[in-house]
């Protein structure tokens, strides 16, 4: 799909292709479809200049919109392999993940590098953070420099020998690792083959069904490509409810991708909304799905996807709100996907579009999703409840085991972090710290400032000092009690 975004961008160059909104939500151009193929021709040539090559990796650490897709379409040209910097993972996470793919070059634009660098005091209170650049990897400034910047890179290199889009590369290659869970010590990183990204993206597009007549909104490259390929413009959401609202409003997307916690402020800002809604990367109930219809969405669209295998189901809100039986149902799986529960419970998956592994492990076919399922008698995904150690906060997954060492700080003899519900399937996360025997309290609360600060978007929301409850043979934490303890806890003001 990625070969055909190429070329549909050139067949109709003078078309909207990315739009943003002003303070009132009137739609701004912000790349043409000619502008975008331009852009990505050259990044691709830029990097072929620098010696570059299929099957290196490419750190990019740029923020989502126009430039970041150019960047995916000239790595996919060049069957580069992406590795996605996340700054709201936190730089001791970001070094041992890139410890696993050290990169040839590390793309970065200026507010990323601002986040590593000069503003890294004013980045961490929006939780933000990553490591000295410089340490990953060369780094190459993508779009406007700012003084303190790596050099740009240079977009006026000679175009000669770059291969041309739609080359023959294998579809086995990697074409993207997205890090996931594990520890510092060993963090897991999907792998997506080109064959996999391409297979997720064109599942999107069966879903989504865009015209190029109509606008949608969403900011994800599997809601771009697809809406691009099919002639759409696509409009990145406003990042502020009420602007967001006049957004909708203005421009009566016929399709809207949004997180559960962006649909939540965007009716609490008394947003309307047009054809078809869809939401994911959290629990999405009837009700939430409900409110979307009564706002004046046509259908409303709940979507199951992991990392691991995007999308996996969907469920419109009718159907939702019609199931009575016990668990969250999510839907059928959708075409080419295979469930199953295994003898624990635990769902699996495999399908296309399913990673092909991760990184430093064997390739497996079946996806184990953490999460406990089963069929209904109609073949459609159940959720009961998840099976592994995960943290649901706005639409974000906290693995615990990435940050709980680094809690262990002097005056602390255990450290762990539990979820407590915060209502609509949400999370509060609460780091539960066990003081050693005659510590000063205060002393271990100010011991424990650096390392939450350093935790990048995993800062958790609150802090409680207390002896965690401990189970079986080995007297380990025993979490689903010390997450009561905290749920119990955090109800008592002042505690």
């Amino acid at each position: 799909m990625l070969d055909r975004l190429d070329h549909a961008l050139r067949s109709r160059p003078e078309r909207p292709a990315v739009l943003t909104a002003t303070r009132t939500g009137a739609p701004r151009v912000r790349a043409t479809r000619g502008e975008l193929a331009e852009l990505a021709d050259a990044f691709a040539a830029a990097l072929h200049a620098r010696g570059l090559r299929a099957g290196d990796t490419v750190g990019v650490a740029v923020r989502p919109g126009a430039r970041a897709l150019a960047v995916l379409l000239a790595l996919w040209r060049l069957g580069l392999r992406g590795a996605v910097l996340d700054p709201g993972a936190g730089p001791d996470v970001l070094r041992a993940r890139l410890a696993l793919a050290r990169p040839s070059l590390v793309l970065a634009d200026a507010a990323a590098q601002a986040v590593a660098g000069w503003a890294r005091p004013l980045a961490r209170r929006a939780r933000l953070a990553l490591p000295d650049l410089a340490e990953l990897g060369p780094v190459a400034t993508v779009g406007p420099r700012l003084p303190g910047c790596a050099p740009a890179l240079d977009l006026g290199a000679p175009r000669a020998g770059v291969p041309a889009p739609g080359g023959d590369l294998d579809g086995d290659a990697d074409a993207v690792i997205v890090f996931t869970s594990g520890t510092t010590s060993r963090p897991r990183a999907v792998v997506h083959t080109r064959a996999s990204l391409a297979a997720g993206m064109a599942t999107v597009a069966g879903l989504f069904d865009a015209r190029g007549d109509r606008p949608v909104l969403g900011g994800t490259f599997f809601v771009l490509v697809p809406a691009l390929t099919r002639g759409a413009a696509v409009a990145l959401p406003a990042g502020n409810a009420r602007v967001l609202a006049r957004q909708l409003h203005r421009l009566r997307p016929q399709d809207t991708y949004l997180t559960p916690p962006r649909l939540r402020d965007a009716l609490g800002a008394q947003a309307r909304f047009h054809g078809r809604v869809w939401t994911g990367s959290a629990p999405a109930g009837a009700g939430l799905l409900e409110r979307v219809r009564a706002a004046g969405a046509a259908e409303a669209w709940g979507v199951y996807a992991l990392t691991e295998l995007f999308p996996a189901a969907a469920v419109e809100s009718r159907e939702k709100s019609a199931f009575e039986e016990a668990g969250d149902l999510v839907g059928a799986p959708l075409p080419g996907v295979l469930a199953k529960p295994d003898e624990t419970g635990q769902l699996l998956l495999s399908g296309p579009a399913a990673r092909h592994r991760y990184l430093g492990e064997e390739p497996d076919p079946w996806v184990r999703t953490g999460d406990r399922a089963r069929l209904d008698g109609v073949g459609r995904i159940v959720l009961e409840g998840r099976s592994k150690d995960m943290v649901l906060r706005r639409a974000e997954n906290i693995y615990p085991g990435l940050y709980e060492p680094a809690l262990h700080v002097p005056g602390v003899e255990l450290a762990v972090l539990v979820g407590i519900p915060a209502g609509e399937g949400d999370e509060r996360l609460v780091a539960v710290v066990q003081p050693q025997r005659g510590a000063d309290e205060q002393a271990v609360r100010a011991a424990l400032s650096e390392p939450f600060a350093r935790m990048g978007t995993a800062r958790p929301d609150a802090v409680l000092l207390a002896r965690i409850p401990l189970s079986g043979r080995s007297r380990k934490p025993d979490r689903a009690a010390t997450a009561a303890l905290a749920a119990r806890r955090m109800e008592v003001p002042g505690r």
